[in-house]
């Protein structure tokens, strides 16, 4: 059978029997689903998989489930992002169901998980011309074996392609690929559009963790475009004044179940959040502002997975009185927490972004400027206050401090060395995010030669608190592997 760098091409009508993946059946979990079944020897289950019933370039079921499987155990967010039992439930399905997850959220998700399991490889091999044109590979096409090398060849690289190049056509990248394709004309379709955000922002996860901010920056605004259409920034008796019926204000139905309802609401703060942790110090506008945003804060985790139903009343939004302050026990857990962190970069990005058009000679404190432009060039713009004398600045320094002293007693230990129990990655960030938006805030205004600068005090106090979280840590995983190495003895 063709893989990746052979010559030949795999028709789609006459899909090969042979799999590249049949020698890593011994290293899958005995829980996957059962194998295709091949020509000639089809079962007389009308519901049976089959290569021809399989989607094109989609793994086989059950390297597609251990892909899944790894990603929902890896990745922090992954289960608010989708709800576990009901995806799971529906990828048990036929792929001819409506409720067979899409191939795009599929392709995501197998790029994804690339990067956690040793089942998938990422040196590449040269792609066949058929393949790079996107097309019609097998099934399992995208595999890529690992490419022997003799240990006596030295190999100097002369520019940068011969480092990166191998990166462009790996699993992940292709996956990616196959995604960015589908995911197109699958909105213009109107199909299946949740599943499409979920994809976007998978994808983004992907670039970001390789280092690829522009592509993770890309992948986020598709994320919050298509979102954004579809009114999941809106909470539900939030919408603005019309006559129009409330049902045709959004773009898709109402949610009619708890899960629907909360899955709907994690999406949209996961993008919230991402898109502030990833533009917290670029020049990059945001485009969720937190004016537009009605949507209620999420359930616990707990009750997510449950599909139990958490009364709208009392739940808090970024309208709500002290709502960084205030953390009610019935829905704070770790990523309640996250998301009024990320809050506080978007209020330190906004500031930071905006003063100068503020508070530059020419302009108001509301940013308007005189008619015909400010008096002045933006280069040779003069400030006509001192950023740390403003009533926001301070504002700011004391909010970033008093949500990181209100954070309950039960969230205080995101790394489990004194509860026993494992890292929270999501509270972990919770704790970080805080010290980095006062970093932010007072880095441009730090003088670090001098002692009796408040700037540089903070400066120094938060990467004394970010460094004292990472020692813990480390702390821990010295500590795991002191155990593990005391069970094996």
């Amino acid at each position: 059978m063709p893989v990746l760098g052979s010559s030949a091409s795999a028709s789609p009508q006459t899909l090969p029997v042979a799999s590249p993946f049949d020698e890593l059946e011994q290293t899958l979990p005995a829980s996957v689903p059962p194998k295709l079944e091949t020509h000639g020897h089809s079962s007389s289950n009308s519901t049976a998989l089959s290569e021809d019933t399989w989607p094109l370039n989609i793994p086989p079921p059950e390297l597609l489930h251990h892909l899944v499987e790894t990603v929902f155990n890896c990745v922090p967010l992954a289960t608010r992002l989708i709800h576990r039992a009901t995806f799971m439930t529906n990828l048990a399905k036929p792929p001819s169901s409506p409720d067979f997850p899409h191939v795009n959220l599929l392709h995501a998700m197998s790029a994804l998980a690339s990067l956690y399991t040793p089942i998938v490889t990422l040196n590449s091999v040269q792609v066949n011309a058929k393949l790079h044109e996107g097309g019609t590979a097998a099934i399992s096409a995208g595999f890529i074996k690992r490419t022997s090398f003799s240990s006596t060849v030295r190999y100097q690289p002369k520019k940068v392609e011969d480092i990166e190049a191998d990166r462009e056509y790996d699993f992940a990248s292709i996956h990616a690929k196959w995604c960015n394709m589908g995911i197109g004309p699958a909105v213009q379709r109107g199909d299946s559009l949740i599943q499409q955000v979920q994809a976007c922002i998978i994808c983004c996860w992907l670039f970001h963790s390789r280092g690829k901010d522009v592509f993770a920056s890309g992948w986020s605004k598709v994320a919050i475009d298509v979102l954004s259409s579809l009114g999941l920034s809106v909470s539900p008796g939030m919408e603005p004044l019309s006559r129009i019926p409330t049902q045709y204000l959004f773009s898709i139905p109402l949610s009619t179940t708890p899960i629907e309802s909360e899955l709907r609401r994690n999406i949209f703060w996961i993008a919230y959040s991402m898109e502030r942790i990833f533009n917290a110090s670029n020049v990059f506008p945001l485009h969720i502002m937190d004016e537009d945003c009605s949507q209620l804060m999420p359930s616990r985790l707990i009750d997510f997975n449950a599909g139990k139903f958490v009364p709208i009343k009392g739940r808090q939004s970024l309208f709500s009185h002290d709502m960084l302050l205030i953390h009610p026990r019935l829905s704070t857990d770790s990523f309640t927490l996250c998301i009024k962190a990320t809050t506080l970069l978007g209020k330190v990005k906004v500031f930071n972004g905006r003063f100068r058009c503020r508070f530059t000679d020419g302009g108001d404190r509301q940013g308007r400027f005189p008619v015909g432009g400010p008096s002045r060039s933006s280069k040779d713009a003069v400030m006509t206050i001192n950023p740390t004398d403003t009533d926001e600045f301070k504002a700011l320094d004391s909010l970033i401090e008093a949500f990181t002293a209100s954070i309950p007693r039960e969230f205080n230990d995101p790394v489990g060395i004194y509860s026993g129990l494992k890292l929270d990655a999501t509270l972990y960030m919770a704790h970080m995010i805080p010290h980095m938006a006062m970093i932010i805030l007072h880095d441009p205004h730090a003088n670090v030669f001098s002692l009796q600068d408040p700037s540089a005090a903070r400066l120094l106090s938060a990467t004394r608190a970010i460094l004292d979280l990472i020692y813990k840590g480390d702390e821990l995983e010295v500590q795991k592997l002191t155990e593990e190495l005391g069970a094996v003895k």
